[in-house]
């Protein structure tokens, strides 16, 4: 089971179809097909050999498609590193997977540059853009390769696919290695984007990304890939490329609906929106609910899981019913659904044992979307994978229903006194505050409790605040050990490409 022979049937059936829209690019699944094959023959030209690591760094770009079907057609692994490393976190991620072969976009050559001799696996360089010395040409090598189609190399199911580095908040970053069998379980499942013209605004080297790309070239539909998100653009494209669905984070979201441009585009191909990767404050998810005709999915998943571990439905978002029908599906609102049916999800405390309905533990799952495990990192694997069972490092709760109410990060859990607080819960009443925009949540070190609240608050523009004001207003909605001793007004919150919030970087925390 190679995931690239599935790809390949798609590129006979709809060969004359759209497949991917990038800027002036528009390049049919024929036209993937003859590129992908012209790259995959200068890779085995290169001397890439099947389980080589294939190194990509590089913006979110059409060539991003091709390449990701190209290696998987040689056997070849593909790693993808996040664009917004610096030299040393690229070296250790180049190293630690002993990639042999690294492309990157010509804007980052100057970086690779300044590491190459600390490079000993690297052997082949690659640069899309620019020509430059040094370095091979992506569309050189494409031109030189001869026509036709290359045959997809057998790999087994449980062969690694490709390997994405987590983001290191805890440590030095882990390589998740996914096979053929996890990629190809997303594109053939029935909890993802709907069917249609799907707009990639997501980071394509993250997890969200190589699905988005594997999905569309599955079934046959166009994607359109933006370089980075602009709520401007995102509105001009909807309306002129008739986008079916897409993804949007809240701030994302926020952005769209409070853009001067909204209400003058027509939006109405838009049938399917998904949203995760931090929580979505209810009233702007009811707002976008009324001001938009499309279906709303919450996802709720991580790499290690390849992307979806537990959905909320379209269904769980229509707000019908009894009275009593309507208050559960509002509450639901606040949580990410249940588990899908190709993974098994479970709430269990330290040792590993289920908790009682209602109330907090780690949410752990098992099934066909798991990783294999950690790149050259057992001890990793061991703990991660204990009992046959993937270990989130997410906090929940599970009502009897099987629904899922997230409560944080297991390192973010703050303890005061003794007394367990879990940020969102805080976060989510400071989200209704009228004057904020945007808020965070950490404990911070206190000789007397061991740690206190601290809030981070983003307020909306033309508003002001005081810390006083805010305390008094979590002292209104919660219990008063849960209350911020400590506000921080600030202009942004920091963020990961897929915008959710670096606490780390809020307490400080040196990035290793």
């Amino acid at each position: 089971m190679n995931f690239s022979s599935i790809i390949a049937k798609s590129c006979v059936n709809y060969d004359d179809r759209v497949c991917v829209v990038e800027g002036d690019h528009r390049l049919t699944f024929g036209e993937v097909e003859e590129r992908a094959s012209r790259l995959a023959r200068a890779l085995i030209a290169m001397g890439v050999e099947p389980g080589d690591r294939v190194a990509i760094f590089q913006v979110n770009c059409f060539q991003f498609v091709e390449m990701v079907y190209a290696i998987a057609k040689v056997g070849a692994i593909i790693v993808t590193l996040n664009f917004r490393l610096r030299g040393e976190e690229t070296k250790y991620i180049l190293n630690n997977s002993k990639a042999r072969t690294f492309i990157v976009g010509d804007r980052y050559v100057d970086m690779v540059h300044a590491i190459r001799e600390d490079l000993p696996h690297v052997k082949n360089y690659v640069c899309i853009g620019e020509s430059l010395e040094g370095i091979q040409h992506y569309e050189s090598l494409l031109q030189a390769q001869s026509p036709g189609t290359q045959p997809c190399v057998t790999a087994k199911a449980d062969d690694t696919a490709c390997i994405i580095y987590t983001s290191g908040t805890t440590g030095l970053p882990k390589g998740a290695m996914l096979t053929h069998a996890n990629i190809v379980t997303p594109m053939t499942d029935t909890h993802t984007f709907y069917p249609g013209t799907l707009l990639i605004n997501v980071p394509m080297y993250h997890i969200a990304g190589i699905v988005s790309i594997a999905l569309p070239l599955y079934r046959g539909d166009t994607q359109i890939i933006l370089q980075q998100f602009d709520p401007g653009v995102f509105l001009e494209i909807v309306e002129h490329e008739a986008v079916n669905t897409t993804y949007l984070v809240p701030t994302m979201l926020q952005a769209v609906l409070d853009h001067p441009d909204f209400s003058q585009r027509d939006l109405s191909s838009l049938k399917h929106i998904g949203y995760g990767a931090s929580p979505m404050p209810v009233n702007l998810l009811l707002r976008a609910k009324e001001v938009l005709q499309a279906d709303f999915t919450n996802f709720f998943g991580l790499t290690e899981s390849t992307g979806i571990v537990s959905v909320l439905s379209p269904e769980d978002h229509q707000l019908d019913g009894s009275k009593k029908e309507v208050e559960q599906k509002k509450h639901r609102l606040t949580g990410i659904g249940h588990a899908i049916p190709e993974t098994e999800a479970r709430v269990v405390d330290d040792q590993d044992n289920d908790v009682p309905i209602g109330e907090v533990g780690e949410i752990v799952c098992r099934g066909k979307k798991v990783m294999k495990g950690y790149w050259d990192n057992p001890e990793a694997t061991e703990e991660t994978l204990r009992g046959g069972w993937l270990h989130t490092g997410d906090l929940a709760s599970m009502d009897s229903d099987g629904y899922l109410y997230l409560s944080g990060r297991k390192k973010d859990m703050i303890i005061r006194g003794g007394e367990t607080i879990y940020p969102v819960e805080i976060e989510a009443v400071l989200h209704k505050h009228p004057k904020i925009l945007e808020s965070a949540v950490i404990g911070v070190p206190d000789d007397y409790w061991g740690e206190v609240v601290k809030a981070f608050i983003v307020l909306k523009p033309g508003e002001d605040a005081t810390a006083e004001e805010i305390i008094e207003y979590c002292r209104e909605k919660l219990a008063s050990y849960k209350k911020p001793s400590l506000v921080e007004f600030t202009d942004t919150l920091p963020k990961n490409a897929m915008q959710k919030v670096l606490k780390t970087v809020l307490r400080g925390e040196k990035p290793r």
